[in-house]
């Protein structure tokens, strides 16, 4: 068994070092075999096995850390900020998260996001014909970073003209819950999520002069409603559903083709059997997850993972490890998009166990049905669309040939992914 210092190192160099974040997954494996749970230096316990962190995931006596709670540090040594905003869904609790993410909540339906497909279909469609006509280039730039931006805009009603402006501001605000951020990437992301709060005011503005149907203005309108949405929550959420919107989404689309052109007996099976394409889409979510870990609080007294814990207590829930949990996944490091394909007559739910890869419980990614259809439709239209595809390893020269990731941990992407096309 690993010392707890040993298991903090291990941690700390996968959040940490360039090497690590290439491949956190045989650090994954090393924790597991030798300390799947263990009460880190940083402050919180830290879980590795799929059954920790989903039980963790589905506590509802467990939530989000509040500002009163106690502040560890960082991997890198630091304090750990109190995080003091207490208008974002994703950093609240029940009552006020149940209340903000009911009124967003049917926006993203199941049934709202099968609607949308064709409207999708649409959105992609110029971008690969960019792509034919240049015979390729970096599907990061061309096709998983505007997609997602175009979709999101247009359900919140952002004019696509100016999505391209603040979509940089986003990636900066996003870096801001990452758990290898230093001061300067905290200090540039605070001051993105400052130019987004006055972009969206201002668009507030317009919008109250001008509503269309976008989720955006139906916001607005519940805020002039009465208490249900104030102000300040309008835009902060209005940020936090614009940055989730695409953030996450590009990384899926970027992590999956990357498996993909890395796995060729893969590519050509889901070419033969394009029905695979769901299937595929929640292995690429299991074996490269866009969202590699997650934070929960003990919110009352009580017994967690069979242990007594007080209020404050902490958990760091590794997603991404329990994603490849050997006890869960049979032969977990093997990219298989039939994994979660149903048998013959047999029920969705008796395929594999159900990634972590969107959380669990009351902070389920709302926006899970429409990455998942992001993912699909990406995936399926790329390969109708050509009949080859491959990585432009002269345009990797730099990294080996090799696709790189980003100096990022929590919200796992790639820098470039640069293909030929035919």
């Amino acid at each position: 068994m690993l010392e707890p210092a040993e298991a903090d190192a291990l941690l700390a160099s996968a959040v940490l070092s360039d090497e690590g974040r290439q491949d956190p997954y045989s650090i994954y494996a090393r924790l597991r075999s030798g300390s799947p749970r263990w009460q880190s230096a940083f402050g919180s316990t830290v879980l590795t096995t799929y059954s920790d962190c989903m039980e963790v995931l589905r506590n509802p006596r467990l939530g989000r850390p509040e500002p009163d709670m106690p502040q560890g540090t960082t991997m890198s040594g630091r304090p750990q900020r109190a995080r003091e905003d207490t208008s974002v869904m994703l950093f609240l609790n029940p009552p006020d998260h149940t209340r903000i993410r009911g009124l967003v909540a049917r926006a993203f339906t199941p049934r709202r996001v099968e609607g949308l497909r064709g409207r999708l279909v649409e959105l992609l469609a110029p971008m690969l014909e960019d792509l034919a006509r240049d015979g390729g280039g970096d599907v990061m730039d061309t096709v998983a970073i505007p997609f997602p931006v175009a979709v999101i805009s247009e359900l919140l009603g952002v004019p696509r003209e100016e999505s391209d402006e603040i979509a940089p501001h986003v990636h900066d605000g996003a870096r801001l819950i990452d758990a290898a951020a230093d001061e300067e990437v905290i200090a540039r992301g605070e001051a993105a999520t400052a130019v987004l709060g006055e972009y969206f005011s201002e668009l507030a503005a317009r919008k109250r002069t001008e509503p269309d149907d976008g989720l955006f203005s139906a916001l607005i309108e519940l805020e002039a409603e009465g208490d249900r949405l104030s102000e300040v929550e309008l835009i902060a959420n209005t940020i936090l559903l614009y940055a989730a919107g695409f953030e996450t989404t590009s990384n899926l689309i970027g992590n999956g083709l990357r498996l993909l052109l890395t796995n060729p007996d893969q590519l050509r099976l889901l070419r033969r059997q394009p029905d695979l394409v769901a299937s595929a889409v929640w292995e690429v979510l299991r074996h490269d997850s866009p969202v590699q870990l997650n934070v929960r609080a003990v919110l009352e007294d009580t017994d967690v993972l069979g242990a007594p814990h007080v209020r404050g207590d902490s958990f760091v829930v590794l997603q991404g490890s329990g994603n490849h949990d050997e006890a869960v996944y049979e032969d977990p490091g093997r990219f298989d998009i039939r994994r979660f394909e149903p048998s013959a007559g047999a029920p969705e739910d008796e395929t594999a166990p159900t990634p972590l890869s969107f959380g669990w419980g009351a902070h389920h990614c709302l926006g899970a049905h429409l990455a998942r259809a992001e993912g699909e439709i990406v995936f399926g239209s790329m390969l109708q669309r050509f009949d080859s595809i491959s990585l432009d390893t002269e345009a990797l020269g730099a990294t080996g040939g090799v696709p790189h990731y980003r100096e990022a941990f929590t919200l796992r992407g790639l820098e470039s992914l640069p293909v030929r096309v035919q």
